[in-house]
């Protein structure tokens, strides 16, 4: 804008309008004007009429028009006040002249703020609807997680009452920790793996001697972003897919580590192919879709059976939660 406007002056003083050594401060003033005329006259024009209009080029050539008129009017008003003007600033070419460069800057300036404006819009749809398909992923863990504990204490209560009273304890508190993180896409390793624990008391409960945990988790680890629910969905898949069904258990294992600024996770656990009914994969779908709207594509699950164990793994970006 600063340049076009010392192209504005070089013109104006070869017609005689102003000196051009006075075309630095012709340029500084009009640079002043166009910037308080497209801030207080044309954006504040455009935003207060534009929603309440079924035209938006209406509005953009009105408040264009509006803003060119009044700047130029405030050159007039410069060049009388400071003994600038004489007989040819008040000269119809002049005057059209002035408009001409006002109209077709802020011709530009509209167009890119137009640009600008839609771009940021844009941006904040997709963040409102990644928020919206994040927190519909929520809601449906939940139920699914509430359907597969309500099962574990339906099926204790005919084998031990004292045992299922102590099941409902337990399990309030995890459904406390869901309440208080209900709107939160993301939480740490760590928090996660604490709020495991009280997972894993219950399923201790129900499974006794056949459930063993060997957790190897890096300190470094414990504060790295991993989505909400996202661990507990891995510890409880291992366990109602796999240890469940065996006999004489087994032990889900897990261990996460820092590498090439990766947070690296794994799950595994002994399983019998010929015993576990195929389920719906509610749990490890959902977590995947919930990873690729927080990650994108830097963010992966896997899976794979070996023999008799079945493992699970993550990828995430290493993100300070």
């Amino acid at each position: 804008m600063f340049f076009s406007f010392l192209l504005f002056s070089a013109i104006s003083a070869k017609e005689g309008v102003i000196d051009f050594v006075d075309e630095i401060t012709y340029s500084i003033k009009n640079v002043i004007v166009s910037l308080l005329t497209t801030h207080f006259v044309l954006r504040a024009y455009i935003k207060k009429h534009l929603q309440n209009s079924s035209s938006s080029l209406k509005v953009y050539s009105i408040a264009i028009l509006l803003s060119a008129a009044l700047a130029t009017v405030a050159n007039v008003i410069w060049g009388v006040a400071f003994g600038k003007a004489d007989k040819a600033y008040f000269s119809f070419d002049f005057i059209l002249m002035n408009i001409s460069v006002y109209l077709f800057l802020y011709i530009i300036w509209s167009a890119l703020y137009l640009a600008i404006t839609s771009i940021r819009e844009r941006i904040i749809l997709r963040q409102q609807l990644r928020d919206q398909e994040l927190a519909s992923l929520m809601n449906q863990i939940n139920p699914h997680f509430l359907f597969n504990s309500l099962n574990t204490i339906r099926g204790m209560i005919y084998e031990d009452k004292d045992k299922s009273a102590e099941l409902v304890t337990k399990l309030s508190t995890l459904f406390r920790y869901n309440l208080s993180t209900d709107t939160k896409a993301h939480t740490s390793l760590g928090a996660e793996l604490e709020i495991c624990q009280h997972y894993l008391a219950i399923e201790d409960i129900r499974l006794g001697d056949r459930l063993k945990v060997n957790f190897c988790v890096s300190p470094e680890s414990l504060m790295a972003k991993i989505p909400t629910m996202g661990l507990l969905t891995l510890i409880e898949n291992a366990i109602k897919h796999g240890i469940a069904h065996l006999q004489k258990g087994g032990t889900v294992t897990l261990n996460s580590k820092i590498e090439n600024n990766k947070l690296l996770i794994e799950v595994n656990n002994p399983f019998q192919a010929d015993l576990v009914k195929s389920g719906t994969k509610v749990g490890l779908n959902n977590l995947k879709q919930r990873i690729a709207l927080i990650f994108g594509t830097q963010g992966q699950l896997s899976q794979q059976s070996t023999g008799n164990i079945f493992s699970v793994s993550l990828s995430l970006p290493f993100e300070i939660n």
